[in-house]
């Protein structure tokens, strides 16, 4: 069990929490437009960004961390606005070995012309289809292995410069007669899109007409052992998801990729997110089971909540404890939301925005407004030794400790439980 003070000791906790190096990291998404024959932008593919290039890379974990950062850490709406977003998934993903955790509104799967086809890739497509989601057959060059997908697809991306002529015409001619949508990929110059419009291609992508660019963003990691133990508790199929909060709020890189992902177009949420728990109650169980196991897949983070992440629970679960009743769950979320613009060295404003939460939420996090603006101000205050600055919200200091004395017991606790459960 990781070492943590006793529930009597350190009982102010600085503003900027400390967090290992690792757990805070600055993650990357390639993104390249689609357009139409006018050249207005249509859509975005993303690819897998390591490094200086904007190259994709195949493997799960790599499809994972796509997912993870383009619906997670960025927000599908950041990236795209109201476009579709193309995504290139492995087989674990369309077979359903491995759950995708975004509802099928604004995305399209890729699949590549070369991925074997038999009847498990051909059931995974069809309920994929019949899920909601639109499918795209990438890297389509007449294999006639491929050719079976014709009928189960939207689009059908072609490399125009990989093909003669004649060849090409094919091509365009056997996806036309299916009713299936054409992409012209590798459109490096003018000749290259007037061939392809002239042949029906109804999307274009290449350099000639945008470059594949990369977004950055500094992000929270969430930890693998905050995610086992939820995982474990969601194999539970009576599970009230509510019960889950205290366990998310632990680890505030997760708890920013569930706002996100509730606030985003992609989710279906059709109003503004004000508390982590209206988040679990949209995204439902079966969503959040999806991406614990997406975030396992992305790869080990070393970081642990006992290695700091407990004081931002501390500071979430104080704010709960003095705000007034009716706004406990939004004052939770304002102090976890603090508390994580603490450990990635952003301002308050950045992080709010990065949330999409409600501006209520906002109000309070970065102007101490409201009932929960209040109690995230005296908070602060005592995290900082300033009785003149507690006593400037309205509480009394000695209210204000003993709400944090409990609040530091609880996340101590649901630490210990955590760490102690995944060590067994």
């Amino acid at each position: 069990m990781a070492d943590v003070p006793a529930p009597t000791e350190n009982l102010r906790v600085p503003a900027q929490t400390r967090v290992p190096a690792d757990a805070v990291r600055d993650v990357r998404v390639g993104r390249q437009g689609l357009y139409d024959a006018r050249r207005s932008l249509m859509a975005y593919e993303v690819l897998f960004h390591s490094g200086s290039t904007g190259a994709k890379h195949p493997g799960d974990r790599a499809t994972s961390q796509v997912i993870a950062t383009t619906f997670g850490t960025f927000g599908v709406d950041r990236i795209a606005g109201s476009r579709p977003v193309f995504i290139g998934f492995t087989r674990a993903f369309l077979t359903g070995i491995i759950p995708i955790p975004v509802e099928p509104a604004g995305v399209v799967v890729e699949i590549p012309a070369t991925m074997m086809v038999d009847a498990e890739l051909l059931a995974g497509v069809e309920q994929l289809r019949e899920d909601g989601y639109r499918i795209a057959l990438c890297e389509y060059g007449g294999q006639p292995e491929a050719s079976v997908l014709l009928d189960l697809v939207d689009y059908v991306k072609i490399e125009v410069p990989a093909h003669n002529g004649f060849q090409l015409a094919e091509l365009a001619a056997r996806v036309t007669e299916r009713g299936r949508e054409l992409i012209a990929s590798g459109i490096d110059d003018e000749a290259t899109l007037a061939r392809a419009v002239e042949l029906g291609f109804a999307l274009f992508q290449g350099s000639w007409l945008e470059k594949p660019t990369v977004l950055q963003r500094r992000t929270l990691s969430p930890t693998q052992l905050v995610c086992v133990r939820l995982l474990g508790d969601l194999a539970d199929p009576d599970l009230d998801i509510i019960r889950l909060e205290p366990a998310i709020g632990s680890d505030p890189g997760l708890a920013l990729r569930l706002l996100r992902t509730a606030n985003s177009a992609a989710s279906g949420a059709s109003r503004q997110i004000a508390s982590l728990r209206q988040a679990l109650v949209i995204i439902g169980p079966r969503r959040l089971r999806s991406w614990i196991v997406l975030i396992l897949l992305e790869g080990p983070s070393t970081a642990s909540p006992a290695d700091g992440l407990w004081k931002v629970l501390a500071r979430a679960c104080a704010c709960r404890v003095l705000a007034p009743a009716a706004l406990a769950d939004l004052a939770f979320t304002v102090g976890l939301l603090s508390g994580a613009a603490d450990v990635l060295g952003a301002s308050p404003q950045t992080v709010a925005e990065a949330a999409g939460v409600t501006k209520e939420v906002k109000d309070a996090l970065v102007s101490g407004l409201g009932g929960a603006g209040t109690a995230l101000s005296a908070v602060l205050a005592h995290e900082l030794d300033d009785d003149a600055g507690v006593l400037a919200s309205g509480l009394a200091p000695y209210d204000v400790s003993h709400a944090y004395l409990e609040s530091l017991s609880e996340s101590l606790r649901l630490v210990e439980e955590i760490t102690g459960v995944a060590g067994d």
